[in-house]
């Protein structure tokens, strides 16, 4: 479905002629502009189907303002599955527990994040579950990614704990939320909406280019829910599907560094102009780990996502 500007929703779909100004990825996503053709299907489209197949045809769509996008799965080309387009604000969804609490999936959607033009929230679900062991854990976590300049909430969606944080940080955006299967996102939104979500949606997508992606993603309205000097904005929630793995799209590793933000007043320190952290004599940012300056966690977070960057590139280098 397709959401006009005066807030009525038509059916629309893509068709041959459907042009994009985002080549290799994603033809239409949850979120895009598009521009119509005109409001019945065109002949040939017509003939292949039913009579009763009438629609608007979505003539082209247009460049995307912010996204967030992975690498698609099960594909040995580079392509870009954009999840959602022309958003504000990447929610990051961990939990303490069931599953539990992983940081790396946290520093990926981070940097996605980034990638995508977007302000970054994290919330970490489940808090009502854990033993004191595991919400020390959280609380350290938490201090981390709020010194590097992250909002971090401990909440619970099964208690409505900390619902109103969230409320707070979305509102009058158009707000994305992301992270691994089971964390509780759509336990969240319900919470955030005060009733059952699934059936709501205003726009409803199958990511879909040609046959190559089948993720599916919802983008819902959330009534009444705006900042006092926002201008009454209206406010959109993406619920998304939850992944288990998510591998980042084409990093390039010599502009990885600039992702992880607290790397940034070591890195003029270091011994060379173009340091990677990672081998060089007299770098700033490893002596900094040494130091507990900088976050292990964090940086072991940096070396996998280089390394991975890395083989992509070599990888699309011997394709070419």
């Amino acid at each position: 479905m397709l959401r006009l500007a005066d807030g009525s929703t038509v059916r629309a779909k893509t068709y041959k002629g459907t042009r994009s100004a985002n080549p290799s990825s994603t033809l239409v996503a949850v979120g895009d502009e598009v521009r119509l053709a005109n409001p019945l299907l065109l002949k040939e489209e017509a003939e292949s189907r039913s009579r009763n197949a009438r629609g608007y045809l979505i003539e082209e769509v247009l460049p995307r303002r912010t996204k967030l996008s992975r690498k698609a799965a099960g594909r040995r080309d580079a392509f870009e599955q954009v999840i959602v387009a022309n958003v504000d604000l990447l929610m990051i969804v961990a939990s303490v527990v069931e599953p539990k609490l992983r940081s790396g999936i946290i520093d990926r959607y981070i940097v996605a994040g980034i990638e995508g033009g977007l302000e970054i929230v994290i919330a970490i679900n489940k808090i009502d579950l854990v033993s004191e062991t595991e919400m020390d854990e959280a609380l350290y976590f938490r201090d981390l990614y709020r010194e590097i300049g992250y909002p971090l909430y401990l909440i619970s969606a099964a208690l409505s704990s900390g619902i109103e944080q969230l409320k707070e940080e979305i509102a009058g955006k158009t707000s994305v939320f992301a992270g691994h299967s089971g964390v509780g996102k759509s336990s969240i939104v319900n919470a955030i909406l005060g009733r059952e979500a699934a059936l709501t949606g205003v726009l409803q997508k199958k990511f879909r280019r040609g046959a190559h992606t089948t993720a599916a993603s919802t983008l819902i309205e959330v009534p009444l829910l705006f900042k006092e000097g926002a201008g009454g904005g209206l406010t959109f929630i993406a619920d998304t599907p939850g992944v288990r793995e998510f591998s980042n799209f084409e990093l390039r590793s010599a502009d990885l560094k600039y992702a992880f933000v607290e790397f940034q007043k070591f890195q003029e320190r270091c011994a060379i102009t173009n340091c990677s952290h990672l081998h060089e004599p007299g770098c700033a940012v490893r002596q900094a780990v040494e130091d507990d300056t900088i976050s292990v966690d964090r940086y072991s977070s940096y070396q996998k996502l280089f390394e991975e960057s890395k083989q992509s590139e070599l990888k699309r280098i011997r394709n070419q």
